[in-house]
């Protein structure tokens, strides 16, 4: 586990810490807070260097219909009874 130190203004934590039994439990709670903010920013970094390319366009990717398809056609077709 890799350890870093942060700075917190003491106005901030004196508003917050009413809401915690203890010392340990609202460093528990920074501690759990830091984490998932960590989570959803290297998740966000993930999306973002999938290899530069967007969602959409990946997704072009899986199926790609023969070139005489007729988009329009199909649609026009598709709830016909």
């Amino acid at each position: 586990m890799c350890t870093y130190n942060i700075s917190i203004s003491d106005a901030v934590i004196d508003g917050v810490r009413p809401a915690f039994a203890d010392e340990d439990a609202l460093s528990r709670w920074l501690q759990q807070q830091m984490e998932l903010l960590l989570i959803q920013y290297a998740t966000t970094l993930k999306r973002k260097n999938t290899d530069g390319k967007s969602l959409s366009s990946r997704l072009r990717g899986i199926a790609t219909a023969p070139k005489d398809f007729d988009y329009k056609g199909e649609l026009a077709n598709r709830y016909e009874v």
